[in-house]
């Protein structure tokens, strides 16, 4: 397999420093990105797309060598990995059946939870954009309690193009009715900044999650959950 550097989003660095947010701009709706953002999920996603790999070409591929699946939706994963075109789809469909096997080793980031409360009961919408399909985001997310935070849930079978597109955004923003610039979506990859800008909303890039890159162009860099509460209710007092 031939890996391909991730693409990167190309643009002067906007990110605010946490002195600024205090200034602060609020918003009305926050919109979460689940891996590697709410969810560590690296356990799952790597043992299952070893043994996919494993299975269909007999190969053994290191952690290390797959770290970019952990930013990068499974399409543009199967793509990067020079798996042939006719293969993709078998191969994508194997690695998402597999991940039930390892489903126990998922767990939630610290203080994500306490985010979530936090701004429900200051009455900001919460809501999922995810490259997850409907099915794979109740196998996860329900179990371990988060589902009970999200008004409203964007999955991959919702929409006919998946982030980086714009179009998720959009139907979340026409499903919730609201502006534009009162939402912030949290993702940790370069694709959900792209989607970010593409739908004209501000992005934060969660740096709390396993390799997830620091020098990405985003509208905030959150170092922890906590950040992201401070930037849409402003300092705990």
């Amino acid at each position: 397999f031939f890996f391909q550097a991730q693409e990167a989003i190309g643009d002067t660095d906007r990110s605010r420093g946490l002195g600024d947010v205090y200034k602060r701009q609020r918003y009305t709706h926050v919109i979460w990105d689940i891996d590697n953002t709410m969810l560590d999920t690296e356990e799952e996603l790597m043992c299952a797309l070893i043994q996919a790999l494993r299975e269909k070409y007999g190969v053994e591929r290191s952690r290390e060598e797959l770290w970019f699946a952990m930013v990068m939706p499974a399409k543009e994963t199967v793509r990067h990995l020079g798996i042939p075109e006719e293969d993709q789809e078998e191969v994508r469909r194997r690695w998402n059946q597999l991940t039930y096997t390892f489903r126990d080793r998922v767990t939630i980031f610290p203080g994500v939870e306490e985010a979530l409360t936090r701004l429900r009961d200051a009455g900001v919408g919460l809501g999922v954009v995810t490259a997850r399909t409907r099915e794979a985001y109740r196998r996860d997310m329900v179990p371990l309690g988060l589902g009970k935070y999200f008004e409203t849930v964007v999955c991959a079978d919702d929409t006919q193009r998946p982030k980086p597109d714009p179009e998720p955004v959009e139907r979340f923003c026409a499903l919730t009715g609201a502006a534009k610039d009162q939402v912030l979506m949290i993702g940790d990859s370069a694709s959900d900044m792209k989607c970010c800008r593409a739908a004209g909303i501000h992005g934060a890039l969660a740096l709390w999650g396993k390799g997830a890159d620091p020098s990405l162009p985003a509208d905030y860099h959150f170092h922890t959950p906590a950040e992201a509460v401070e930037a849409v209710l402003g300092p705990e007092r």
